[in-house]
């Protein structure tokens, strides 16, 4: 059972952890302001960047089905 952690850049969201279907890259996203974190970072911390820039950066599109949540 994994316990929800409110995202610490608009503390709307929750964080979920990601695999980027392309590469494997494993991110934790927020849901409401789509904020990114690598997934080696212990939260509360600042935001690297967001899902579409960080998708964007990676010659991906800008779409949540590039993504899959890991559970």
């Amino acid at each position: 059972m994994s316990i929800a952690i409110e995202c610490p850049m608009c503390a709307q969201g929750v964080i979920t952890v990601y695999r980027v279907r392309a590469s494997g890259e494993m991110i934790q996203v927020c849901d409401e302001c789509e904020s990114v974190w690598e997934a080696d970072v212990d939260l509360p911390a600042p935001a690297t960047t967001t899902v579409e820039r960080f998708l964007d950066e990676r010659g991906l599109t800008a779409l949540w089905s590039e993504l899959e949540p890991v559970e």
